[in-house]
């Protein structure tokens, strides 16, 4: 840490110029000396300047074991001291306890944490910002964000999406970190997904504990930081075959499995009590370290860049309800007083020292007081409306060219008045950016022509850092030659770089607007339809001038009931967002399904000004998984239920059975003579034919009834409400017929016939009601009846009812 307790602290104090007029008029009296005074005590409260430390403490946040840490980072105090020259560089590995308890007893100067406990300082005002942001390495290739990642077994097929998390046992080291737990929870919140519907159950310091309990089988799913698995694989710790990542993202140029989106990575972060000077050269010896120097290689990092936005941080942080985020601050009286102690001492010592200077000035002269008072007053005034606009005012005299300007102008720049003195329209000139010098000229030679009397113009600047500023510069002329040529101009400056990027980064938000491939749809308060983007008329045929002014129900398919939208827009009403799928018409006249995602844009008042529904068409999506569920259960062949589909029908059948007091009938068949048919004519025609039979079974069941196929040539029967042994037996005595029919195969143009023998297993409910009878205990009776009739000579019936001499099978169907 800075040894700077016992130093002394040389105070800068620079006298604001005076007016030429008033200074000559207070010079000539008393009341001059005592208004110089006032103004020397409240300027010598307000400014200070530190002495320069000489040794540098950095508390580096350690989230995988020290020795490791310490294997990587270990020259980064060499690095720096040789470019910090008589500065020492103490680096300490710490968790975020041991981090919290050394920034209590001010120990640190730098931080070097996780996004997270950066915006946690930031809102504490420990900082004076951040210096610089790392950029890590994976394979060669800079890598300057993190995301969060999602590990389940590979084997657990019931977690694929976010939402299949909700009930489940979350593994997650704790909740203070970003790629760890934040981005996850961003991710739950934004799909309407409550944190409270999981079990987060905290392992601990470092993550690696959590991939452990994962594959372990002590957690259902797991959050960590992108790279840590990767990691563990990489070193033997895990391995890759045995896990799964919930819900990937992919990210160009991003080399580490994802489930979130990308935020920045680390911040060096320096506290408050370090000086200006001390960062500065600390971010350029980090913003100097190339990718092929020792450290960067022992570190496996690229290196470091100029700060990041951490915005998104912050979102992320609130979403998860983190500290400070978790509850409203209060803000008692006397830490008021605490903040405020420096300003309020300030103004009562000049309110004390007016005070005594009025009762003097009264006794001397009261009619001088009552002018002086006034002035004072328009002047206070000024200076007050001045420093309000935050602006840097300047005067320029034309015939010399003398340039005079106020501490806030050399301020912008990042000098003090004292470092830019008063200097010449060509010391201004120096400063503007190359391509902005014609502009300025230009404006400054308007004047000169009659009627010219102000210009307002912006233009970039010249940091003391080496950075260019943004200055919106207003000017007019206050005085004029006889001749009308200028005499005098003043005018003030405002730094407007925060505009600037903000126009830069409303123009990218713009771009990704109309680039976007989700559409989007933009409705003011009365829900009309006021912005569309491309993407919009891609998805659903209409174009921006066909919908304007529109509701966007003129998209409704009529899919969806009144109840339907009555819910969404509770919710939408109640939490400000919903989330789900909906089915609109396109203009061609086909129905689409979309995932949209709703948002309530609001005033300072609370009132609703704009909705904002971001959407992408998932019909392909849907048609899919469609068609991979009906391949699961029905037989790719003949297009019927499959052995597993059949297990739910059997099921369905005897719970169906139970209640209705009535039997399920079970036919199992095999067909007879089907292999010389595929030896004769092939195995396409040997498909023909188990196809014509599907088609038959089909044709012959009830509603309510199932056919099955579940083997090569072996299909299986469900009969629903068999009340007497004679109605399952004149219903397998037409699938009998049925199947004896001859079938004409029209790859082969051949004829064949096929008999078959049947397995009837009759099972009265009385039976069903004493016995745990499984499905495949059911199946393998009616096989054992299949085989009995195979034997006794084929194209025949075996049947037998259920009943007490099955007891034998009790166990088997348990």
């Amino acid at each position: 840490m800075f040894s700077i307790a016992g130093r002394e602290r040389a105070m800068a104090v620079s006298r604001p110029p005076v007016p030429k007029k008033l200074g000559g008029f207070i010079g000539t009296t008393t009341l001059g000396h005592l208004c110089r005074l006032v103004l020397f005590n409240c300027l010598f409260l307000l400014q200070a300047q530190a002495a320069t430390p000489d040794t540098l403490t950095i508390g580096m946040l350690s989230y995988r074991p020290v020795p490791v840490h310490q294997s990587s980072w270990g020259g980064f105090a060499d690095y720096l001291e040789k470019r910090l020259p008589g500065t020492r560089v103490r680096l300490q590995f710490l968790d975020l306890d041991e981090m919290a308890a050394a920034l209590d007893k001010n120990e640190l100067d730098l931080v070097f944490t996780n996004p997270v406990h950066y915006v946690q300082l930031r809102t504490r005002n420990e900082i004076s910002g951040t210096i610089a942001t790392l950029v890590g390495l994976d394979g060669g290739r800079p890598v300057p964000h993190v995301s969060g990642l999602v590990v389940r077994r590979k084997e657990r097929s019931d977690l694929q999406r976010w939402e299949d998390l909700r009930g489940k046992v979350v593994a997650v080291s704790g909740t203070q970190y970003l790629g760890g737990y934040a981005a996850q929870a961003k991710e739950l919140t934004e799909r309407g997904i409550a944190l409270e519907s999981i079990v987060f159950k905290q392992i601990g310091h470092p993550q690696d504990r959590v991939v452990a309990a994962v594959l372990s089988g002590e957690a259902d799913a797991g959050f960590v930081r992108s790279g840590v698995l990767e990691s563990m694989v990489q070193s033997g710790e895990a391995d890759a075959g045995d896990l799964a990542v919930v819900e990937p993202v992919s990210h160009p140029a991003f080399p580490f499995m994802s489930s979130t989106p990308l935020y920045p990575e680390w911040p060096m972060v320096a506290l408050s009590h370090l000086d200006r000077d001390t960062s500065r050269r600390i971010s350029a010896a980090l913003l100097a370290l190339e990718p092929n120097d020792v450290l960067s290689q022992s570190a496996s990092i690229h290196g470091f860049v100029i700060p990041s936005d951490y915005q998104s941080v912050k979102e992320a942080m609130i979403a998860a309800r983190m500290p400070p985020f978790d509850q409203l601050r209060s803000i008692a009286l006397r830490e008021f007083a605490r903040e405020h102690a420096l300003s309020g001492a300030a103004l009562a010592a000049m309110l004390l020292t007016l005070l005594f200077a009025a009762a003097w000035i009264a006794r001397a002269n009261r009619r001088l007081a009552r002018t002086q008072s006034r002035l004072t007053h328009e002047l206070q005034r000024l200076d007050n409306v001045i420093k309000g606009s935050n602006s840097g005012t300047w005067e320029l005299h034309f015939p010399e060219g003398k340039l005079l300007f106020d501490a806030r102008w050399a301020e912008m720049l990042g000098y003090t008045l004292a470092e830019l003195p008063p200097g010449s329209l060509d010391t201004w000139q120096n400063l503007i950016h190359p391509s902005d010098k014609e502009q300025v000229r230009d404006a400054l030679d308007a004047l000169r022509a009659p009627g010219s009397d102000s210009f307002e113009t912006e233009f970039r600047m010249l940091r003391k850092n080496g950075s260019w500023g943004w200055i919106s510069c207003h000017g007019s002329v206050v005085v004029r030659a006889k001749d009308g040529a200028p005499l005098l101009l003043t005018g003030m400056n405002l730094d407007v770089s925060e505009k600037k990027r903000l126009e830069e980064q409303l123009k990218l938000s713009h771009a990704v607007f109309l680039q976007t491939h989700a559409g989007v749809i933009i409705t003011d308060h009365s829900n009309q339809i006021v912005q569309v983007n491309p993407a919009f008329t891609d998805i659903t045929g209409y174009t921006r001038d066909e919908i304007l002014g529109k509701s966007p129900s003129f998209l409704s398919s009529g899919y969806h009931d009144k109840a339907f939208y009555k819910k969404l827009w509770s919710t939408l009403k109640k939490t400000g967002k919903w989330a789900g799928e909906v089915v609109n018409r396109h203009k061609n006249g086909h129905t689409f399904i979309e995932r949209i995602s709703i948002v309530e844009l609001r005033d300072r008042d609370g009132k609703v000004t704009h909705h904002i529904a971001i959407f992408t068409d998932i019909s392909l999506q849907k048609r899919l998984i469609a068609g991979l569920q009906h391949s699961a259960n029905h037989d790719m062949l003949t297009g019927l239920p499959n052995r597993n589909l059949l297990h739910d029908r059997i099921n369905l059948a005897t719970a169906h059975a139970r209640r209705s007091r009535t039997g399920v009938a079970i036919i199992f068949l095999d067909l007879d003579g089907f292999k010389p048919v595929n030896d004769t004519h092939g195995h396409a025609a040997g498909d023909v034919l188990l196809k014509k039979i599907g088609a038959r079974m089909k044709g012959l069941v009830r509603e309510g009834d199932t056919a099955a196929r579940v083997g090569g040539d072996e299909f299986v029967l469900v009969l629903n409400d068999i009340v007497a042994r004679e109605d399952a037996v004149k219903y397998a005595e037409k699938v009998l017929a049925a199947i004896n029919e001859p079938a004409y195969l029209e790859n082969v143009s051949r004829t064949v016939q096929v008999s078959a023998s049947l397995g009837v297993l009759i099972c009265p409910h009385a039976t069903l009601n004493a016995f745990c009878a499984s499905p495949e205990c059911l199946l393998d009776l009616a096989d054992m009846l299949m085989y009995q009739a195979k034997h006794a000579g084929r194209a025949r019936l075996a049947v037998r009812e259920l009943g007490i001499e099955d007891l034998q099978q009790r166990k088997k169907c348990a």
